[in-house]
């Protein structure tokens, strides 16, 4: 902890997100999560069939959102991975069906949910691996082979018989015809199941990427129908009834092979023949017949009993203008009378098209809140599109920050995912998906709190936390991508340190398996002293090329000439002793300060240092090796390092803590075995010997004499991301994992138990509430930040 002195293809995905408007003043035994709201990107949102205000929306950092006021306020419901499916049953409006590895139902609107497939007792094993923890469960057909990873894609319960439930898993098609009680299986791929409630047969649509099957309800029977190949693979696929005439309409993008890639020429096709015949829609706006280049689609949906109403999202949308210079859009297309007419319902962009560089518009028609102040202007990829089954003027789309509903076929949009207020701050609907670090207390206000973020930056707020701000202005702005850490100055009002990076995600193997990660590596240390409202970079001896992954201020050093240390992922630990404004490199002793994420500071003056394992790229190449984690001390002010030796196995620490009332007494959050993959890449460790498991040691780790000697206090498979050591009560340690719980011990660590009502799959750290010593915050990596007691189950 620091201290001192986080390809589906489905049809009618319906977004679902359910939370009320939480406060910190809410109930005394619930958790509320705390932020702006929004803030990732968002997937699959899908509509209940009985009410356009009740929908479900995935986020990428395996949070899903249920609301059943249109948007108003959500609540969360978590499984590990994430949803990768949803479906509303037609018939029943209180029961939903969730699918990730498994599939779980509830039958009381989100409030309880059980897990129907596989069945409970055909489970042998469950458990979490690799890097990002991931959830792998084991049953009795797959005991003697490796674990079924796949993930439901699609879920379709029969509108004629809704005993009847359709699964897209894998390469199979599941389905049961009693409710869940047994399954059956056959090997296809299928990224759309169809029937529809007028039918009067027995046939089931599937189309997998390159065939439409019909599947016979009766007699189990499928036969098949090869797509034309001019349309072949289907990149999306969507379909239904048209209310004026009772036709069956399916809707399907093809990008082209010879190109594909994410910005891939996309053609558009039609059938109102169940496939039989297929027609490109060469409409002059989809085809771009003025821009000359065609355009590139990712996602088509269509309102299921209202199909003539279809929309289209662009991620690539090029016209030149009479000087020649080429604009770069993005947004939604939309007809409503089944492709005969197109028109733009979201136009965004007319710049260069490039993250992070504002020289475009966002759409005109949005009604935003924070997001569009924060990041329009630059290129936001639009998503996902859901529509309401009874009513295509009723749509959501999501893109890489945000969740906005139309109400009137695309004329207007609306924010679903943050409350704005007069005062231009805001409140989170219940919808968080950003990636949080730290809750930082300013000392000379106990009102101001601060978050810093990835993606999204540093927010505060002046009312408990009520509402909040984003305020990133002064910092550079190939900085601004993530705020890893700040530190108030107890002495001198308003002044505050931070530590930026244009990469997030760190320590995650992911970040840095590309041997050119150094060069699109920036950030840097920023100085306020209007209490974070506006900051100054401070980078001398240090450089912008610096992802400052922690900070801190050594509290016995005079104000206004504070003695500061920054670790750098990418080069390693800095220290200033004139208030920041000049940094001297402090590697002597560190073998390899590459992967340098954390200090901690004891009470005696001791620094700590985690350094995490990163891959050994030379000469611009991926290479297999890679250096091993450490742990390091210095008792000289970083002057010298010397390692820790914790345990012969391998280590991935992540974060180190320091008990205040006993500077010898240390304790060491440590990730779990991982694999050379998630270090490597998946390529480089096939093509250099193979993927192998990198036995690590994870859990928490002890040491009662400074770091001699340590023992190992809690489960060895264990992903910890961090360990807290609360000041205000003796004895009593906290710790964050990504097996979706954080746990507390009240004697030093000897034992532990779960959090009660925390279940996030992904967390990071816990941070006492200095304004209630019973309460905590939770930050996590997708689900923002949990304030709630630190009660235990």
């Amino acid at each position: 902890m620091l201290c001192g002195p986080g390809l589906i293809l489905a049809f009618l995905c319906l977004a679902t997100c359910t939370n009320t408007n939480q406060t910190l003043t809410e109930n005394e035994d619930s958790w509320v999560r705390i932020g702006p709201g929004g803030g990732g990107s968002t997937f699959i949102p899908t509509f209940s069939y009985h009410t356009a205000d009740e929908f479900i929306v995935r986020c990428d950092m395996t949070g899903s959102y249920l609301t059943e006021d249109g948007g108003e306020s959500y609540s969360q419901v978590n499984v590990p991975n994430g949803a990768t499916a949803y479906a509303y049953d037609p018939t029943n409006r209180e029961t939903i069906y969730l699918g990730s590895n498994k599939l779980i139902r509830s039958k009381d609107g989100g409030n309880t949910w059980e897990q129907i497939f596989p069945p409970r007792e055909d489970v042998v094993e469950e458990y979490f691996l690799g890097d990002h923890a991931n959830y792998h469960l084991r049953t009795k057909l797959s005991e003697t082979d490796n674990a079924d990873n796949s993930r439901i894609q699609m879920i379709r319960i029969d509108p004629v018989r809704p005993e009847n439930i359709y699964l897209g898993k894998g390469d199979r098609f599941i389905c049961s015809f009693n409710a869940g009680k047994s399954w059956h299986e056959i090997p296809l791929d299928a990224p759309l199941i169809y029937s529809y409630a007028s039918q009067t047969g027995d046939e089931v649509y599937l189309f997998t990427h390159k065939s439409l099957f019909v599947f016979n309800r009766n007699d189990k029977s499928l036969t098949s129908n090869v797509l034309p190949e001019g349309m072949s693979p289907i990149a999306s696929v969507t379909g239904g009834v048209k209310a004026e005439d009772g036709k069956v309409v399916f809707y399907s993008l093809h990008q082209r092979e010879s190109t594909q890639n994410e910005f891939a020429p996309t053609d558009v096709f039609f059938t109102e023949d169940f496939g039989v015949s297929w027609n490109r829609i060469d409409s002059p706006l989809i085809t771009n017949e003025e821009g000359g280049e065609v355009p590139s689609y990712s996602q088509i949906a269509c309102a299921e009993n209202d199909a003539a109403k279809v929309y289209l999202i662009a991620n690539r949308y090029l016209s030149e203008e009479e000087n020649g210079t080429r604009k770069f859009w993005y947004g939604a297309i939309a007809s409503a009378d089944a492709g005969e007419h197109w028109n733009w319902v979201w136009k965004g962009g007319g710049g260069s098209g490039q993250y992070g560089i504002k020289d475009g518009l966002d759409a005109e028609n949005l009604n935003d809140a924070w997001v569009k102040e924060a990041f329009g202007g630059e290129y936001i990829r639009l998503i996902d599109v859901g529509v309401y089954p009874k009513d295509g003027n009723v749509a959501i789309v999501t893109d890489w920050y945000r969740t906005m509903k139309t109400m009137d076929g695309g004329k207007s949009w609306k924010e679903v995912y943050s409350q704005p207020h007069e005062d231009k701050t805001y409140t989170s609907r219940g919808m968080d998906v950003t990636t949080s670090y730290g809750v930082h207390f300013d000392p000379w206000d106990s009102s101001h709190l601060a978050l810093s973020f990835t993606d999204i930056g540093f927010h505060h707020s002046y009312n408990e936390g009520e509402s909040w701000k984003r305020s990133v202005a002064g910092v550079p702005g190939r900085w601004v991508n993530t705020c890893y850490w700040m530190v108030f100055d107890p002495s001198v009002r308003g002044k505050v340190w931070s530590a930026w990076s244009s990469m997030h995600d760190f320590p995650r193997g992911k970040m840095t398996r590309s041997p050119k990660w150094k060069e699109h590596a920036q950030g840097g240390v920023c100085l306020s002293v209007d209490g974070g409202g506006s900051w100054e970079p401070l980078i001398e001896g240090m450089g912008s090329d610096s992802p400052v992954t922690s900070i801190l201020l050594d509290p016995f050093s005079r104000p206004n000439h504070r003695t500061l240390y920054a670790s750098v992922y990418s080069k390693g630990v800095y220290k200033s002793t004139d208030d920041g404004h000049s940094w001297t490199i402090m590697n002597q002793g560190i073998e390899n300060p590459t992967g340098s994420f954390e200090l901690s500071l004891s009470e005696n003056g001791d620094l700590f240092l985690v350094v995490c394992p990163t891959p050994k790229h030379s000469d611009g190449k991926l290479r297999r090796a890679y250096s091993q984690g450490a742990v390091y001390k210095s008792v000289n002010g970083a002057e010298t390092w010397e390692q820790l030796r914790v345990t012969e196995q391998a280590i991935f620490a992540n974060g180190i803590a320091v008990d205040p009332l006993n500077p010898d007494r240390l304790y060491l959050a440590c990730w779990s075995d991982i694999f050379l993959s998630d270090l490597i890449g998946a390529d480089v460790a096939r093509e250099t010997g193979g993927n192998e498991l990198i036995d690590m040691a994870g859990g928490v780790w002890t040491s009662a004499d400074g770091g001699k000697t340590w023992e190992q206090l809690l489960d060895n498979d264990l992903y910890v991301y961090d360990v807290t050591v609360d000041p205000y009560h003796p004895g009593r340690l906290y710790c964050c994992t990504f097996n979706q719980a954080a746990y507390r011990s009240d004697d030093y660590g000897q034992s532990w138990k779960k959090i009660k009502g925390y279940d996030f799959h992904w967390g990071h750290r816990v941070v006492i509430d200095e304004n209630d010593l019973d309460k905590i915050y939770i930050t996590t990596f997708g689900s923002s930040v949990w304030h709630g007691l630190s009660a235990t189950e």
